[in-house]
This record gives C-alpha cells, sequence and structure tokens, in this order.
C-alpha cells in the first residue's frame, strides 16, 4: 500500500493539463473561486500521425479578464499497465491566451470509477515559466466530475458531459 501511495504522489507530482492523457469528447462548465466560471471541453482529432491518438482540450474563463488555454495531446504510451491499472503517457503542448506556451508529459491513471491525471510542462509565459496541473475525474456515465488545481488556478470543479 505504502508504494501505491508513493506511486500516486510521483504521478501527482509530475503534474500540465489535469485532462486525461488519453483523448476523450467531453463538454461542461467548471467554476473557480476567485475567477468564475469555465466553459471546457475536449475533442478526439481526426488525425493519427503515426497510429497515435490524437486530442484538443479547451477552456475559455467566462466572467472577469479574458482567459483561454488550449492543450493540443497525442497518447504515446495508450495501454500501460501499473499495478493492474491502466496507465496512459502521452505528450502535450499547451497555448494560452495571454501570450503562453508549454511542453511536457500528460500521465494518467485508470482507478476504479475514474482517472487520476497530471502533467509537467515548460515553457514561456513572461519569462521561462513551469506549467502544471493534477486532477481526479469521476466518471458517471454520461456525466463526469472533476476536480483538478494547475498553476492557472488553486481548484477547479467542472461537470462534464461525455459522448
Amino acid at each position: 500500500m505504502k508504494r501505491t501511495l508513493a506511486l500516486l504522489a510521483l504521478l501527482l507530482g509530475f503534474s500540465l493539463a489535469q485532462a486525461p492523457a488519453y483523448p476523450e469528447n467531453t463538454l461542461g462548465l467548471g467554476y473557480t473561486p476567485g475567477k468564475g466560471v469555465y466553459l471546457q471541453g475536449s475533442a478526439l482529432l481526426p488525425f493519427s500521425p503515426l497510429g497515435l491518438d490524437t486530442g484538443l482540450d479547451a477552456q475559455v474563463l467566462l466572467s472577469g479578464s479574458p482567459e483561454a488555454y488550449a492543450l493540443l495531446k497525442a497518447n504515446l504510451f495508450p495501454g500501460l499497465v501499473l499495478m493492474d491499472l491502466y496507465t496512459s503517457v502521452g505528450l502535450g503542448l499547451d497555448l494560452r491566451y495571454p501570450f503562453g506556451v508549454h511542453l511536457g508529459p500528460v500521465v494518467s491513471l485508470e482507478v476504479p470509477g475514474g482517472a487520476i491525471s497530471g502533467a509537467l510542462g515548460l515553457g514561456y509565459q513572461n519569462g521561462l515559466h513551469l506549467a502544471w496541473g493534477a486532477g481526479f475525474r469521476l466518471y458517471l456515465e454520461p456525466m463526469a466530475l472533476e476536480a483538478s488545481a494547475s498553476d492557472r488556478y488553486p481548484f477547479l470543479l467542472s461537470l462534464l458531459y461525455l459522448w
């Protein structure tokens, strides 16, 4: 059990986008205290270079100062098994408005009924910047409830529709 907890802490420590490393289609709303409501969604992209699944995750702040975020991701290792749990490892490129760009790994660990996801990205945003994020998604088909944190906000609670 200690090894499992240490591994989970390590995965959360290696945390850019809180969305899973594997692409999926979602649309929903999220709320973060202090900033307001986000419109967010993700889509499986129609192209697969070298047979890799690709996806796009996006968030737009609907209240307050303009803020937008997009993550292009490629699922490099979709079927890893770690302690009988499916794990996905990918590469993500995040683009932000106001201007920011980061590149780094995206990791997801599927747990019964949900997924723990995170990533780490190095890039530029008003100088050299380390982007991070971690989250937990609970699947309640066809809905999902997600709690996450990132360098952009301390806490975000989202309700997503999956299709």
